[in-house]
């Protein structure tokens, strides 16, 4: 590490900077021990230094040269980050630049090539890690600029476009776990019993987001498929604040610090009640972010957040009278929780989270149609939670650290389920299906989850870190057994020539059950024992002379102990899919998932793009089977380009990937309908154009943004779901007929955000 003195070195040496390559200046800085580090996708060969910088430490200098390019400083563990400003816009031209402790995303969807001498021991050498920045989630063309679904843009990523979430590397959705400001966030997702549309975060209040796709560190555990990182949006502006309208929602930001306070506070109110048809029901729905941080000492940092979101929502799929189908839902979601960090001394330090989470869903549904499905439900679930995370590190050198931590939650869900259905014409012709069902279920789980975690780190050379780390699991609530779960990792990074670095991770991850996820819907009352995935990934990372950047990571995860899980063959999309005659239960042995992907990216002042490509397989091991699972696509493709000039921004992306598996239906000699082999066709290609356009405008007061958005911009119909009918044949007997239902329309939008 570099000493004090090169850290606040004075510059005084008559050096002229003005005209040089800005590059050139930061590396003569590093040669002298200061430890800047930079992607040349964004320190490009071009940029000069504008004009002479002030006297001043090499910080200071670098931070002068670098304003003028859009670009700043983050320092994260030791390290001085070049990354973009993006408070360098008309937006906040009078932000200085904030030195964080919090980890700045920079490149759109690819981690920063370090340019180091040496690499720093804080580096994170995981495989299959992702940084986005706000401005990138701002620009890409995604429904409602959420920084949730903007992963979905990820190699790996298996996705919709209905749901803000999506499968990563073959995962179930629910195996993704979403952290902010410390915190693990309780199902933070707005219309939650129709597919999760938009998530309870507002894009405009974090930094960006980091994505882990898999081989994460033993710190983050319980989960099997990845992670969603983010931090609140810091300021040293005394006020800014944000007024934004769209047809997605209207919202409020406002943040400031004075002295040794800061504070954050976010609110939205949802817009789809306004530009639906009411007769397609009444989603309504808002959420609110507020944090509040103070700096006890100058080693010390307290802060308060609270994340509210609810939902009243009424949904309508079928208008008829004599077909009526609908579902009313409301949720209240309330998670508040404070967060202490300590700098104990220049090596040790701290980070504790003490949280409480309170939660209630109301869902009711009725279906009337006599032709096919008679059915209602009520649906009452309530969870409390309170936790405590404490999480220490410890650097007794700069080629060593130590990193461990506990966890510990005591949570109780209440259930009340009850749901009856009756069936009718080609429902009741399914193989097996009872004329009717009723099911109810009433269970009160509570307990406790804890872990423990250690992890080591060691600088084995200027050009190789190795990390291993151990974490233990256990839970009190399931009511079984000798469940508690022990899971190894192991990290390695090489670099490979200057611009070349090499990682190797392996590693096994569980997931429990979640308390709030006891399946009672299917008539399930018991918690099954957390499953298992061993993931091994090998990746590398090159960056070419013409600053273009490329990534190719090899994953195979091999998944035991699967939980039963229930699926519907035909429409996932149904209000009340566990009482849907094509409702199945699948027991899988085993599943496996493994793939290739390779993505490019290249990014300069004015002009960028990215592309990936996926090759996958997702499977289930069933009744000594291999079946496809539901999300399994074979080929993906994501690619993507944004053009900015003066006050313009234009950006364009697109998603093509080989159609989700579906079953057929078949009609034997005597009437029944008999599913054909599961998942053995496909639904056809599905593949989206989505365009934004956005113009900045100076105003008396701060400035407007505007913006014009096209999801599906070629109106494409992909395929989401098959819908069976009796027809009668030429010979007059009854035949099965096969419609096709489909994912989203094209969905234009507007808007507008007035930043002062």
């Amino acid at each position: 590490m570099p000493s004090l003195a090169a850290e606040s070195l004075a510059v005084s040496d008559n050096r002229d900077f003005k005209g040089r390559s800005v590059a050139e200046v930061i590396d003569e800085f590093r040669d002298d021990g200061v430890p800047f580090a930079y992607s040349t996708n964004l320190v490009t060969a071009d940029l000069v230094v504008q004009s002479e910088p002030s006297q001043g430490s090499a910080l200071e200098i670098v931070s002068q040269i670098l304003r003028p390019h859009g670009l700043m400083i983050r320092t994260d563990s030791g390290v001085h980050l070049v990354v973009r400003d993006t408070s360098s816009d008309p937006r906040a031209q009078d932000t200085t630049e904030a030195h964080s402790n919090k980890t700045a995303p920079t490149s759109p969807v690819e981690n920063v090539i370090v340019s180091a001498s040496r690499y720093a021991i804080s580096r994170d050498i995981a495989a299959s890690k992702f940084s986005i920045d706000q401005r990138t989630i701002q620009n890409l063309p995604d429904l409602g600029e959420d920084p949730i679904r903007v992963t979905q843009r990820l190699p790996g990523a298996a996705a919709s476009g209905a749901s803000a979430l999506a499968h990563f590397r073959g995962g179930e959705m629910g195996e993704i776990g979403i952290m902010l400001n410390g915190q693990w966030l309780f199902d933070p997702f707005h219309i939650r019993d129709f597919q999760n549309i938009f998530s309870a975060i507002d894009a405009r209040a974090v930094e960006g987001v980091e994505v882990y796709t898999g081989g994460f560190p033993v710190r983050y555990g319980d989960r099997m498929s990845g992670l969603v990182l983010m931090d609140s949006v810091e300021t040293e502006r005394a006020s800014h604040n944000e007024i934004g309208i769209s047809v997605f929602n209207t919202s409020l930001l406002t943040a400031g610090a004075s002295g040794n306070k800061s504070w954050l506070l976010s609110g939205r109110r949802g817009n789809l009640d306004l530009v639906i048809d009411p007769k397609f029901g009444q989603p309504s729905y808002f959420d609110v972010f507020g944090e509040f941080a103070i700096d006890i000492t100058p080693r010390t940092r307290l802060s308060f957040n609270t994340l509210y979101a609810e939902d009243s929502i009424e949904i309508v799929l079928e208008t008829e009278p004599a077909e009526r189908d609908q579902l009313s839902s409301s949720t209240r979601n309330a998670q508040v929780w404070v967060r202490l960090d300590s700098h104990w001394s220049d090596t040790l330090s701290s980070t504790t989270v003490l949280s409480s989470t309170n939660y209630s869903n109301r869902r009711n549904g009725y279906a009337n149609d006599m032709e096919k499905m008679v059915a209602g439900v009520q649906d009452d679930r309530d969870v409390t939670q309170f936790g405590i995370q404490q999480d220490w590190l410890w650097t007794p050198s700069e080629s060593h650290w130590t990193q461990w931590g506990i966890t510990a939650k005591a949570g109780k869900a209440d259930y009340r389920y009850d749901g009856r259905a009756e069936y009718f014409g080609l429902q009741a012709m399914y193989e097996g299906q009872v004329p009717d069902i009723t099911r109810s279920v009433v269970a009160n789980p509570e307990g406790g989850s804890y872990a423990f975690y250690v992890s080591d780190r060691w600088r084995l050379s200027d050009k190789a870190i190795i990390e291993w780390g151990l974490r233990w699991d256990d839970q009190t609530y399931t009511d079984l057994n000798s469940d508690s779960q022990l899971s190894p990792r192991l990290s390695y990074l090489h670099r490979v020539g200057e611009k070349t670095e090499l990682r190797i991770s392996v590693g096994r991850y569980f997931q429990s059950q979640p308390i709030q996820s006891l399946q009672v819907e299917d008539g399930v009352s018991n918690f099954w024992p957390a499953q298992r995935a061993d993931h091994v990934i090998l990746g590398v990372q090159h960056l070419f002379a013409n600053d273009l950047s490329m990534r190719a990571e090899l994953f195979y995860k091999d998944i035991g102990r699967v939980r039963p899980r229930f699926e519907n063959l035909f429409d996932p999309l149904g209000l009340m899919p566990e009482l849907q005659p094509d409702r199945v239960r699948l027991e899988p042995s085993s599943a496996r998932a493994r793939g290739v992907e390779l993505s490019f990216d290249r990014t300069s002042e004015r002009f960028g793009w990215w592309a990936s490509y996926t090759w996958s397989n997702a499977t289930d091991e069933i009744d000594a089977t291999t079946v496809l699972r539901s999300w399994d696509q074979r080929h993906s493709l994501q690619a993507g380009i944004e053009w900015k000039k003066d006050q313009w921004d234009m950006s364009a992306a697109t998603s093509v990937h080989t159609g989700w598996p579906t079953t057929d239906l078949f009609m034997t000699d005597d009437g029944t309908v008999v599913p054909g082999p599961r998942n053995a066709l496909r639904h056809g290609t599905y593949a989206s154009v989505d365009v934004r356009v956005s113009r900045r405008f100076d105003v008396k007061r701060g400035s407007l943004l505007a913006f014009v958005e096209i999801s599906n911009l070629f109106n494409r119909r992909n395929e989401c779901c098959l819908d069976w009918d009796i027809e009668e044949g030429p010979d007059g007997e009854d035949a099965l007929e096969r419609g096709k239902d489909y994912w989203m329309p094209m969905l234009p939008a507007i808007g507008i955000l007035w930043e002062f």
